[in-house]
């Protein structure tokens, strides 16, 4: 009985007890979510009883947050990292649970700045290479969680299944968010594309949309089928432009304190990888120098290749003209210290630093491999990764025309501006919201 009272009073129907019990099988619905056993289509929660006229309750009188989990392969502090790190930090969660998931955690310059906005870490088996285990538990994961939205944000098809297992769970709304557009060189390249493609067309319909960070980044993750019948939503990953605006003041600092006042700083910031490809441009700055001695080469970012790297340097006899910096928080004022920007990656989703480097008034010179979305500004430039080490080399050191204007229009950096990306991606988050 008092189970009965209190479901009568919670729907506003105070008549007789044949009235209460002809609503009670959807007040009932509602007990369940009070109890925090919430249903995961909200339309049966009591929201919309057409067969109740005498229930009261509407929808805006329950208060639910919208369960988000965004998804990455392994979280630590490079590109797609970034792109969430910056997304959060803009976007309004108030009204959002957020959990940021990933099949392997590592240390990152952003995790903490997420944790201090409410945003929860998830780790999966803790391997990226434990798939069996991160299905498992990725799936265990959505029934205990119950989502309103799963963001996947991924760079190989096979991350396509989680989305199928979104769809499993009932999850209501599923983006599968592309990143990247190859796979770098290994024995097992040409299993892992086969693998890539079958999984992107067995899984990629289940989405229910389909984003990438650049049309290159679209072709390469779902099939080409399923982009002419639906398309894509080209999402930027978007920066603070305005936070990249050129400072001389604080240019003179950060080269007072690496000791580069008086060098021509080449710069590169990324993974140390093979897709960033700074192998090559070792040997570029190789030639650099003997064109222009007083130059010096700057990278930004740790990764896999260090080490070779760094045994490059020696066996190139530059490694006292270099300085592996690590990663940083920022990524700005150290753009600002550099003279030019080269990125020779082997291939890019889109290379968002390549816009960062333009927003802060660098001449940027890319291969051919980083994508049209990229060039904004008459400040870009595009070189053949067939071209020699000295052909770049003479490239980057042949002056602009005109005086360098380390501000220029940025009319181009519009559209990568992070509150419009964020007005895109909370409008669909919230429409998810019942």
């Amino acid at each position: 009985m008092e189970y009965s009272l209190f479901s009568s009073v919670l729907c506003g129907n105070m008549k007789p007890l044949y009235s209460f019990l002809h609503c009670q099988q959807i007040c009932g619905q509602m007990d369940k979510f009070l109890a925090g056993q919430r249903d995961s289509r909200a339309a049966e929660l009591g929201m919309a009883r057409p067969a109740c006229s005498s229930c009261t309750i509407r929808k805006k009188d329950v208060v639910k947050k919208i369960r988000v989990c965004c998804f990455c392969e392994r979280w630590e502090s490079g590109g797609i990292e970034s792109f969430l790190n910056n997304l959060l930090l803009h976007m309004d969660i108030s009204h959002m649970e957020v959990d940021l998931v990933a099949t392997e955690l590592k240390e990152s310059v952003f995790s903490q700045y997420l944790r201090d906005r409410g945003v929860h870490f998830r780790e999966l088996s803790g391997s990226q290479r434990r798939l069996t285990e991160n299905y498992r538990l990725f799936h265990k994961l959505l029934s205990e969680r119950q989502y309103d939205v799963v963001h996947l944000n991924i760079f190989h098809g096979m991350s396509l299944y989680y989305v199928h297992l979104a769809k499993r769970a009932g999850i209501p709304t599923r983006i599968a968010h592309s990143h990247n557009t190859d796979l770098r060189e290994s024995p097992t390249r040409r299993i892992k594309i086969w693998l890539h493609r079958l999984y992107s067309s067995l899984y990629a319909p289940d989405a229910t949309a389909l984003w990438a960070c650049s049309n290159n980044a679209a072709q390469f993750m779902f099939p080409a089928k399923l982009l002419k019948t639906r398309g894509f939503t080209f999402i930027p990953n978007g920066i603070d432009t305005k936070g990249f605006h050129f400072v001389p003041a604080v240019r003179e600092i950060m080269r007072q304190k690496l000791g580069l006042t008086d060098q021509f700083v080449i710069g590169n910031v990324g993974r140390l990888c093979y897709q960033k490809n700074q192998n090559f441009l070792l040997e570029i700055f190789s030639q650099v120098i003997k064109l222009r001695p007083e130059s010096h080469l700057l990278l930004v970012g740790e990764g896999e290749d260090l080490g070779m790297l760094q045994e490059k340097a020696l066996a190139l006899g530059i490694e006292d003209r270099m300085t592996f910096y690590g990663v940083t928080k920022q990524v700005e004022q150290l753009l600002w210290a550099m003279d030019t920007f080269v990125f020779p990656s082997r291939f890019e989703g889109l290379g968002i630093v390549a816009v960062e480097a333009q927003a802060a008034g660098l001449r940027t010179f890319c291969s051919e491999n980083v994508p049209e979305e990229a060039a904004v500004s008459p400040l870009f430039y595009r070189i053949s990764l067939d071209k020699s080490a000295e052909f770049w080399a003479q490239e980057i050191l042949t002056p602009p025309a005109g005086e360098p204007d380390r501000n220029p229009d940025r009319t181009g950096c519009a559209k990568f501006d992070i509150s419009n990306v964020v007005q895109i991606v909370e409008s669909s988050y919230k429409g998810s919201s019942v």
